[in-house]
């Protein structure tokens, strides 16, 4: 009597999983029809006076571009040409110093999708599997584990961005249908939220299956090394806390990431993909390069509020310092890397 008692409860579990399944993939196969007016992002005031030039909706009306911002919008439209014979000739440039260069600089925003698909590979890949990510798509939707956490995870994903305000619009059906297809195609690596942050970053200048493979090519690279950031144990910005313990005692740094600038994260995103792992360890500590004098003048427990207050001041100031004073420290690295003795022998480890 007991255990067929119990093999009810578990039928209802069961059931009422399965049922929370189908409304979930049901309010992304109806779209902006399934969405209720408190499921919606914050309302505009205006339709392009408060949506500044990476998407993000403001609460009121944006005032003039800055010298700043005139500056870099300018320096994109004159790189136009440089970036499109870049890409025309990219076997020529893909591992030159003239790539380095240009990418510190700035991709223009209307080739960042070009590059990044370049860096990574994409449509090689995706050539070579030409139905992977339609079977993936379709067998997540019948078994991932994970569909109530990425629904929760997409609802509170870029929300501020113009693609991703309205809920069940058609980049949240694309994220979600993304991540979905990750855990099926990749189950030793599963599920984790950071993986909705970058995917919906990919999102931002590539179709859907291209994003799909962007995280699938960046997940399995070696030089990028976010595999195991993204173990059901840890995540990209427990990556990014490992590198910032050498240099920043406080045990909140996750809010370093979460406070810099939409257009300076696609910047060092773009530096990201092109560098690799080893520029995650200059990104950290850029900022007490930046403000070193004022940090030494300042009491251990007062550190983390001067950080917190004179940091991300100084990244939000000018994107095009920071991108310099990166630059000059992967120049050094690249110089230490250098001078260091040839690898011995082939060592043997029983």
């Amino acid at each position: 009597m007991i255990l067929s008692h119990r093999m009810v409860i578990i039928e209802d579990a069961d059931s009422l999983r399965a049922q929370e399944r189908e409304n979930i993939i049901m309010n992304y196969e109806k779209g902006h029809r399934a969405g209720l007016p408190e499921d919606m992002g914050p309302e505009p005031v205006g339709i392009y006076n408060n949506i500044d030039r990476f998407g993000i909706v403001h609460e009121t009306e944006l005032p003039p571009a800055t010298a700043r911002e005139a500056k870099q919008m300018r320096r994109e439209i004159t790189q136009k040409s440089k970036w499109m014979e870049m890409l025309r000739q990219w076997e020529t440039y893909k591992n030159s110093k003239k790539l380095i260069d240009r990418v510190y600089k700035g991709i223009p925003m209307n080739f960042r999708g070009q590059v990044w698909s370049v860096l990574l590979n994409i449509q090689e890949v995706k050539w070579k599997n030409p139905r992977t990510y339609k079977v993936m798509k379709e067998k997540g939707k019948r078994s991932s584990k994970h569909i109530h956490q990425i629904d929760v995870d997409v609802s509170r994903t870029l929300r501020t961005h113009i693609f991703f305000r309205d809920r069940y619009g058609a980049k949240q059906r694309e994220l979600f249908y993304i991540l979905l297809a990750y855990w099926e195609y990749n189950p030793e690596v599963g599920y984790c939220r950071d993986l909705s942050h970058i995917a919906a970053l990919f999102l931002l200048y590539l179709p859907e299956e291209d994003a799909f493979w962007a995280l699938v090519q960046l997940l399995a690279s070696e030089r990028h090394s976010l595999q195991g950031f993204h173990s059901p144990n840890g995540g990209t910005v427990q990556g990014l806390q490992d590198h910032q313990e050498h240099v920043v005692p406080t045990s909140q740094p996750k809010t370093m990431w979460r406070l810099i600038s939409l257009g300076l994260i696609l910047r060092l995103w773009d530096v990201y993909l092109l560098e690799g792992e080893q520029v995650l360890m200059p990104m950290t500590s850029i900022a007490f390069k930046v403000q070193r004098k004022r940090l030494t003048k300042t009491s251990r427990c007062g550190l983390w509020a001067r950080f917190r207050n004179q940091f991300f001041h100084t990244w939000e100031l000018d994107d095009d310092s920071v991108l310099k004073h990166l630059r000059a420290s992967m120049k050094k690295l690249t110089r230490k890397q250098g001078d260091l003795p040839p690898p011995g022998g082939l060592q043997c480890h029983v």
